[in-house]
């Protein structure tokens, strides 16, 4: 786990499989309360979709605004999302709390184990109960936050279940469920509702997301809905691909999906390169490219046909 999972602390991003579409007709019962039809993509608002997708969202920006920092007329530093936060504190929190190797513990069937432990502030801690069968490597148990500061960023309170399967030292998949739990993010304030489904792999590994972020401010919602991280580890960096569905609140869905991976040097919070695609109605296109750490560039397909016609170069930083 100590490995598998770690690579989760250099990246983000999120979908509630439970939770249908809220606002604009959905579900009532749904956390999620924004537009739920295709986003209409022009070029107006390209720039904030494409940038709104990437980051996971600013829900305490009203729509012609993102980041909470901003600089060079109001284009925020394009870093790490709320997701990929909420991905590394996780990641750090069951790497800390799961047992050492299950299968040279106690000889029963299914163990218990109640413990605790510190965040690396030593400000909070999270309590964990966790049910382990020790002939199969199933687990299952809660994980409850108080105050608890991931390393990466991020403080989270609150109880989670979580389950999965461990073979021999490692954990091979981890599946957080979230019904209401409070989550700081810089300046970013919000209850978070669904599912993160952490599975490790050769040289990486890969999140499911399916959640929804309410923010306690302006009530806003975002949803990731099946969305995919994958991640692979490289020399002094990590390369981050992602794809699946996005609701943005105040704009509606689009679909997301990585080009070429963003390069996350190791320990910085800005990549250095990558591209990726987002999808609204009527095929309509945005594309964004990383350049460098300073500056992005934006291509605008505005009527669908295949073809870019807008492009410009964006400076962030």
């Amino acid at each position: 786990m100590k490995r598998a999972l770690s690579v989760f602390s250099l990246l983000l991003i999120a979908v509630l499989a439970a939770c249908g579409g809220g606002g604009g007709g959905g579900s009532s019962a749904s956390p999620y309360t924004g537009l739920t039809t295709l986003a209409v993509v022009t070029a107006a608002n390209a720039d904030n979709i494409a940038r709104q997708a990437f980051q996971g969202g600013d829900l305490g920006a009203n729509a012609t605004t993102l980041a909470p920092a901003r600089t060079d007329g109001g284009h925020p530093a394009t870093g790490k999302p709320i997701a990929l936060t909420l991905v590394q504190l996780l990641s750090g929190a069951a790497n800390a709390a799961f047992p050492g190797q299950v299968a040279v513990r106690a000889p029963l069937p299914r163990s218990v184990y109640t413990d605790w432990f510190p965040d690396g502030l030593g400000i909070g801690r999270v309590d964990y109960t966790l049910n382990v069968n020790d002939q199969t490597g199933m687990f299952s148990g809660t994980f409850l936050f108080t105050n608890f500061h991931g390393d990466g960023g991020g403080v989270i309170d609150g109880p989670v279940a979580v389950s999965g399967m461990v073979q021999g030292q490692v954990i091979s998949e981890i599946l957080f469920n979230f019904q209401s739990v409070h989550f700081v993010d810089g300046a970013e304030d919000v209850t978070a509702f669904g599912t993160v489904d952490l599975i490790a792999g050769t040289g990486g590994g890969s999140a499911t997301l399916n959640i929804v972020f309410a923010d306690n401010a302006t009530h806003k919602t975002l949803w990731l809905s099946n969305f995919t991280i994958g991640v692979t580890d490289l020399v002094s960096a990590t390369e981050l691909r992602m794809s699946g569905r996005i609701y943005l609140h105040d704009y509606g869905y689009v679909d997301v999906q990585t080009l070429s991976g963003f390069i996350y040097p190791t320990g910085n919070t800005l990549p250095t390169g990558g591209r990726l695609v987002v999808t609204g109605m009527d095929n309509v296109k945005v594309q964004l490219t990383v350049v460098d750490p300073t500056q992005y560039l934006l291509d605008v397909d505005t009527n669908g046909d295949g073809a870019w016609e807008i492009t410009a170069a964006v400076k962030y930083w």
